[in-house]
């Protein structure tokens, strides 16, 4: 695939992520806190494709998995503290972190071993 492409849909893909995470939702009467439910496997999802997006963009993979883990985990902090800090009606949530985190984790565990596989 081409390495121009990568770099443009990561980019995109990323500035998304920060609208989506920035903008204010409305209040749907949902309860605020709840370690399991949609918004959840939602963070997982989008920060995984964030991971395997990234992952694939970046040269030398192999030897820099824990880089980009580190920086796409303090990415999604950055933005839930942004939520908590920023007055749009967004709050911190330590398992939407959590979530974050997960997703980034699995997302470089998968191209890891499909790199690997292919290679």
């Amino acid at each position: 695939m081409d390495k121009n492409l990568i770099s443009q849909i990561a980019v995109f893909y990323t500035l998304i992520l920060i609208l989506l995470s920035l903008l204010p939702v409305p209040d749907l009467g949902l309860p605020r806190f709840k370690l399991l439910e949609l918004d959840k496997l939602i963070h997982f999802i989008m920060y995984l494709m964030l991971a395997l997006i990234w992952g694939l963009k970046i040269e030398n993979f192999s030897t820099r998995k824990i880089k980009i883990s580190t920086y796409l985990i303090l990415f999604g902090l950055g933005l839930e503290i942004l939520q908590h800090v920023l007055p749009f009606g967004r709050y911190f949530d330590l398992c939407d972190f959590a979530a974050n985190c997960l997703g980034v984790l699995f997302g470089i565990f998968i191209l890891y071993y499909l790199k690997k596989k292919l290679l």
